[in-house]
């Protein structure tokens, strides 16, 4: 027997809608004769509520009996078998049950018979019934639903993911169709640009991320081309930091490169992932920070350094790494403030690492600091 899709949703709203589909200048009713739609309406408009919608609708002397079993529960399953074993011929049938019956639960087994029977002609009827405005929410939604779980490939599923903005009751199906597809997902950055634009796709696809692990995370965060997926994908190590010994391996994806040509991150925002860092990554962290701040002062970049120090800000970053004052914009303050934090050898190692020791814009900082 054939399973009825209900959602989590009242049940409510159980007369016939008795106007004519919106005209959305898309042809997705073409598989609907005019003329007999327009006389199914015209109907509808002279009968009294209580009239079986067989008597309404001008239907098949085959296919009149099984819909009006489609109104009994005990009923309902075997009628809608039957009427999808007929074929794309019932399409009609059950897209005017479905748009225009007067039991709630036909209208939705009517779906349930749409969902289950191939060909195009069974899309443009859900997709009609999703758009008839007339239609209760409910039987729009269960429609949207239908067409969701006719994708055969991923690719329909990420298209018609955005629905869930419209019907929230969405995201338990698309997640089930994502989660048996699994395997059909790309890259890692469409995975982070899906969620980017839908985040209800996130309670799916989070599983599929974290399991990629650190490195093409770290990837994707450094040089995704837009922002947002950058910033999930930090979001998304910050999980995986959470697990012990994790902190230090995701610091490490900030060491300073010697003779580097670009920043790691490149065209676009720079992520930290939000951690309450431990006493030593932060140090660490903190340290190559400081000496990409060191990098883009020698090289003119104001942007990188600017953002550089948004993320030194962090109280979770510089507080727990020992600095002894909030952090300067300044790239020589910032730097006596990590010598100060980490140690003399500690700065020393930095300014050799720039090849800068001994120059005249960097001289004295050291100094500062003094023996520590």
């Amino acid at each position: 027997m054939i399973t009825l899709l209900l959602l989590s949703i009242n049940l409510a709203c159980n007369k016939a809608a008795t106007e004519p589909p919106l005209d959305t200048g898309e042809k997705t009713q073409a598989n609907v004769d005019k003329t007999r739609s327009e006389a199914i309406l015209t109907d509808v408009s002279q009968q009294q509520p209580e009239t079986p919608i067989n008597a309404i609708l001008n239907l098949p002397e085959d296919q009149a009996g099984l819909v009006l079993a489609m109104e009994e529960k005990e009923t309902a399953g075997a009628a809608v078998e039957k009427l999808v074993a007929m074929g794309p011929q019932v399409v009609p049938t059950l897209r005017d049950v479905a748009l225009h019956g007067q039991d709630i639960g036909a209208r939705g087994w009517a779906i349930t018979g749409l969902q289950q029977l191939p060909g195009p002609e069974a899309d443009k009827a859900l997709l009609g019934i999703q758009e008839y405005g007339a239609a209760p929410e409910l039987v729009r939604t269960w429609a949207a639903a239908a067409r969701i779980n006719r994708c055969g490939e991923l690719d329909c599923v990420m298209a018609l993911a955005p629905l869930s903005k419209q019907y929230p009751a969405l995201g338990r199906p698309i997640r089930l169709q994502i989660e048996s597809k699994g395997d059909q997902l790309g890259d890692l950055a469409s995975a982070l640009q899906a969620v980017a634009t839908t985040p209800t796709l996130a309670e799916a696809l989070t599983p599929i991320i974290l399991a990629s692990g650190t490195g093409p995370l770290a990837g994707e965060m450094f040089t995704h081309p837009e922002n947002e997926p950058r910033r999930l994908a930090a979001g998304y190590l910050g999980t995986l930091g959470q697990a012990s010994g994790a902190q230090m391996d995701i610091a490490k994806l900030y060491a300073y490169t010697p003779g580097a040509e670009q920043v790691p991150w490149q065209g676009g925002a720079l992520y930290v992932p939000g951690l309450t860092w431990d006493k030593k990554e932060a140090k660490v962290l903190s340290g190559y920070l400081v000496s990409w701040h060191l990098y883009c002062d020698r090289m003119g970049l104001t942007q990188e350094k600017q953002q550089i120090y948004n993320n030194l800000q962090s109280i979770n970053l510089h507080r727990p790494a020992g600095w002894p004052d909030w952090p300067s914009r300044d790239t020589n303050a910032l730097l006596v403030q990590y010598g100060q934090a980490a140690g003399r050898p500690a700065l020393e190692k930095v300014l050799s690492e720039h090849g800068v020791k001994d120059d005249t814009k960097y001289q004295g900082l050291l100094d500062q600091v003094g023996s520590r």
